[in-house]
């Protein structure tokens, strides 16, 4: 089989492991129907099975769905991703692309390269903070996941392979992931500084905190919900300013509290958690540990 992009009149065989789990069946919806991909659904687990009949598809056996993939899409849970790619990879077809939907086991180096085939990962944004409110329809405007309604964005890198394959293969997962209304490409390492170091070490870090300092003023005394009104008020409008999405400042006062607040909140190398040592055991730990 070769790694060339296929002609938009052909199908594409796609396999999908995992596929009656949450992303499989979210891949699931954004592919069936299309005629561009025919779908092979690979599910082990008698659960998994039971939601993939639920929705009007049927599973198929491993090596039947392995047969002739053109791709084939890890949706699996980080933790046994590696385990898996180390049964599945060796069964592959020469020319094969495979995807990964996160960064961490690639980037964790879990992944033994087979050099005849093709490796990528991809990653939606999910549907930006003040994007939402350009969308027209209302469920659209809280589809804050990226479930099939509201725009979003993607991040798409080549491990290892043919450059040849990666137009098709980032086709696929901007139809998957649709509707999109960019892809960006990046290297698996730039990926994994934005998740986990960027997004689930630093920025849900942060609201996690917030959230904690919420509880703490309502355990204080103050009504609930004049504390969740203050709150979520404020951090859309901070959020808006320091992030120059509106041009406003931030008040003199409310600004020598951020100053303020970053040595009582932080620690002066939080930045560390971009170094190369810490990244690698925040992806370690992700992928299974050691």
């Amino acid at each position: 089989m070769s790694a060339e992009i296929k002609e938009k009149t052909m199908t594409t065989n796609v396999a999908i492991l995992g596929a009656g789990g949450n992303m499989g069946r979210r891949i699931t919806r954004g592919l069936t129907g299309n005629p561009d991909y025919s779908l092979r659904l690979i599910e082990r687990g008698d659960r998994g099975r039971a939601l993939i009949a639920e929705a009007g598809n049927t599973h198929i056996e491993q090596t039947e769905g392995l047969a002739g993939a053109d791709v084939v899409i890890f949706a699996v849970p980080d933790k046994i991703s590696r385990h898996v790619a180390a049964e599945i990879i060796p069964l592959l077809d020469a020319g094969t692309s495979i995807l990964f939907l996160d960064p961490a086991v690639i980037a964790a180096g879990r992944v033994e390269e087979r050099s005849d085939i093709n490796c990528f990962v991809v990653h939606p944004t999910h549907p930006p903070l003040y994007g939402l409110l350009g969308e027209a329809d209302a469920d659209a405007r809280r589809d804050y996941w990226g479930g099939g309604l509201a725009h979003q964005a993607l991040v798409f890198a080549k491990a290892w392979g043919d450059d040849a394959a990666s137009d098709g293969v980032e086709a696929l997962a901007m139809a998957m992931f649709a509707p999109i209304t960019r892809s960006h490409r990046i290297t698996v390492h730039q990926m994994a500084m934005l998740e986990p170091a960027l997004t689930e070490t630093l920025a849900n870090g942060c609201v996690a905190i917030i959230k904690e300092g919420g509880e703490r003023v309502v355990a204080s005394g103050v009504p609930e919900e004049a504390v969740r009104d203050f709150l979520m008020g404020h951090l859309q409008i901070g959020i808006a300013i320091i992030f120059e999405q509106l041009d406003w400042k931030l008040s003199e006062g409310a600004a020598l509290a951020l100053e303020k607040s970053k040595s009582e909140l932080f620690r002066e190398d939080w930045h560390a958690i971009f170094d190369e040592d810490r990244l690698q055991a925040s992806l370690r730990a992700i992928t299974g540990g050691d």
